[in-house]
């Protein structure tokens, strides 16, 4: 072999070599939740990965849609005819309220965004409810390391469009969110 096509045939190694590394990078961890009966479609990384790290309790769709949907019940307070919350009186009242499913520090930037503090009381903010997890649609479950799931939907409405969503769930004693990111 003459010492150009050597070169060349270095060269297609190695980029194979990173394509293969690519391409497993992205699947490793991964799984598929069907939105029609919640089975999952696993990667074979991902049951490797999972029957040596089965102490820990795994995420499950009941998990996700009840600290999703708890996380919502929370965000949407009961008001009255002027906006005031009817259970709480501070945004510190409700953020203590989260912390059942999420990081204060989440909490806090969706407090802050629908609610303003007054003298007299809280108030919402009448705006629309986030872009939020859909129970009824697929999504992606990333093992991130042994106690993060990472949660990855796409959706779309009427009132949102194409958007997709993606939570950090965490467990240390039960799982929590503890991150949320739109895209």
């Amino acid at each position: 072999m003459r010492r150009g096509q050597h070169r060349t045939l270095k060269w297609i190694i190695t980029l194979g070599m990173i394509a293969v590394l690519i391409v497993s990078g992205n699947t490793m961890g991964k799984e598929t939740v069907l939105a029609s009966d919640h089975t999952k479609v696993l990667s074979s990384a991902f049951l490797k990965e999972n029957i040596t790290a089965s102490e820990k309790p795994q995420l499950t769709h009941e998990d996700i849609t009840l600290l999703t949907n708890k996380f919502m019940d929370i965000l949407v307070q009961d008001i009255d005819s002027n906006y005031k919350v009817n259970n709480f009186d501070t945004k510190e009242e409700l953020l203590n309220e989260f912390s059942t499913v999420t990081t204060k520090e989440i909490a806090q930037e969706f407090v802050d965004f629908f609610y303003m503090e007054e003298a007299d009381g809280l108030y919402i903010l009448p705006t629309e409810t986030p872009p939020w997890f859909l129970e009824t649609n697929d999504y992606d479950m990333i093992k991130v390391n042994d106690s993060t799931v990472k949660v990855v939907q796409d959706n779309y409405t009427d009132l949102d469009g194409n958007y997709t969503v993606e939570f950090e769930f965490t467990y240390d004693t039960e799982w929590k969110i503890t991150n949320i990111t739109y895209k």
